[in-house]
């Protein structure tokens, strides 16, 4: 049975002295081996989409469904499960630990897992090689450029081979040929693999090749 992420009726509302509504009514369905892209200008409600499917911001209002359970209603327990094991994101700022090596930001969500270390050291080395930045794995994350550090995020939400992957702006600070690899690897890594990729970005041409596009607009 193909398994599906269903987003009914999504939104998230911030409330201080004045109430921000950052989403509101949003729907999704994706399946398995397939691609979505969230397209829109900054404060559109991109990020905050994604946060809500990875379990990290709790929605005012609606459903995020997986695997027939309803996300957003999981248990401690079950949620710790989710995030370590189902899901993985690319956050637009890195969210890399500064006090641990390239390896060990990589390593730290297979270790959380439980995951043996012959397998933990075989696939962080994949990943790095796939980005080309093998030879940093011994270096911190402050002495690294914020193209590095945007691939090095990425290894870390791939780390443990989740079912579903959010990548917040995977290319923001990259060059074309950088680009291109990332994406090349994110698809390699989901879409290929019957798992779920959904993609938030302002590049054009990233837009302009995804198979499905849903545009987003800012929020007044």
């Amino acid at each position: 049975m193909v398994k599906k992420l269903i987003v009914e009726n999504l939104e998230k509302v911030y409330r201080s002295e004045v109430e921000t509504i950052a989403i509101r009514d949003f729907n999704l369905e994706i399946k398995e081996g397939e691609s979505i892209v969230l397209a829109g200008p900054s404060g559109s409600g991109k990020t905050t989409i994604l946060l809500c499917i990875a379990a990290m911001l709790k929605p005012t209002f609606g459903k995020i469904i997986y695997e027939n359970k309803i996300v957003n209603k999981l248990s401690r327990e079950e949620l710790i499960e989710y995030r370590c094991n189902k899901v993985g994101m690319m956050f637009q700022s890195f969210n890399l630990i500064e006090y641990m090596t390239v390896f060990e930001n990589v390593a730290f969500p297979m270790w959380i897992a439980g995951k043996k270390k012959k397998e933990i050291k075989e696939r962080v080395n994949y990943l790095l090689e796939e980005l080309e930045i093998r030879k940093y794995e011994k270096t911190y994350p402050r002495f690294l450029s914020g193209g590095e550090q945007q691939r090095v995020a990425l290894a870390v939400a791939l780390a443990n081979n989740p079912n579903i992957v959010l990548a917040d702006e995977p290319t923001g600070n990259l060059d074309r040929k950088n680009s291109d690899k990332v994406i090349k690897l994110l698809k390699k890594e989901t879409v290929e693999k019957n798992k779920i990729l959904i993609l938030a970005t302002h590049d054009e041409k990233i837009i302009a090749k995804a198979e499905k596009v849903i545009s987003l607009k800012k929020r007044m």
